[in-house]
């Protein structure tokens, strides 16, 4: 189940044209927002849609826009859009929203070890910030960036797999790139799908995140509740 992935940092891919007026900026560009999002596919005029998770079990917001398809994006693909708010729906249900870029980022569900846990490396990153929207854990932070392949994911303890407290490991392996090839220090993006743990079968209401964060190296783990 593992998957060899480079983690680069996410470039911005501009999906909207022109955002001035003879020279001067619109409005709606001092708004602007980013956010995690899901790519949910074209509405009934070919304009793209995308979902918008609240944070923990907040409801969703959906957004609609006036471009079309992100170009080599699948429905369900998790993306960093930027855009600025035009219009609300009165219940808040959903943001008509005037898309101004979009960055692909490192998508992924939750995996479970075949291994035993202490044979996974776990690479020092350094943590921005990690918040749950729904079934997702978002991560934004900085790796050390190489022009080789590496392992970068999520990972369940499978002997805490149906406890209350689910243990998981942010398993970061460079597999044995060589010193004088790890560059600088790189953004990154990631956004795992934790959903597997809200099942009937599951009864998971703590999912504690194990990592080696090198901007805090006394905390060993972060906690998320599951509801």
């Amino acid at each position: 189940m593992r998957t060899i992935i480079l983690a680069i940092a996410a470039l911005l891919a501009f999906t909207a044209c022109d955002r001035s007026h003879d020279g001067n900026l619109d409005e709606s560009f001092e708004t602007q927002v980013t956010d995690f999002v899901t790519y949910t596919g074209l509405d009934q005029d070919q304009h793209a849609t995308f979902r918008l998770d609240g944070r923990d079990d907040d409801p969703a917001v959906m957004l609609y826009t006036t471009v079309g398809a992100p170009d080599k994006v699948k429905p369900h693909q998790r993306l960093l859009l930027t855009y600025a708010i035009k219009h609300r729906a009165p219940d808040g249900s959903y943001w008509n929203v005037d898309a101004i870029g979009y960055s692909r980022i490192i998508n992924d569900s939750i995996r479970v070890n075949i291994n035993p846990i202490d044979t996974y490396q776990m690479r020092p990153i350094r943590l921005r910030s990690t918040w749950r929207t729904g079934e997702f854990i978002n991560m934004h932070g900085q790796i050390e960036y190489t022009s080789r392949n590496r392992l970068f994911y999520m990972m369940i303890d499978r002997d805490t797999k149906y406890s209350d407290t689910v243990h998981a490991y942010l398993v970061h392996d460079l597999l044995g790139t060589p010193q004088d090839s790890i560059f600088y220090w790189r953004d990154f993006y990631l956004s795992v799908n934790v959903g597997a743990l809200k099942s009937p079968n599951a009864p998971c209401h703590v999912l504690r995140l194990h990592l080696n964060d090198d901007n805090n190296p006394q905390v060993h783990y972060r906690d998320y509740t599951i509801k």
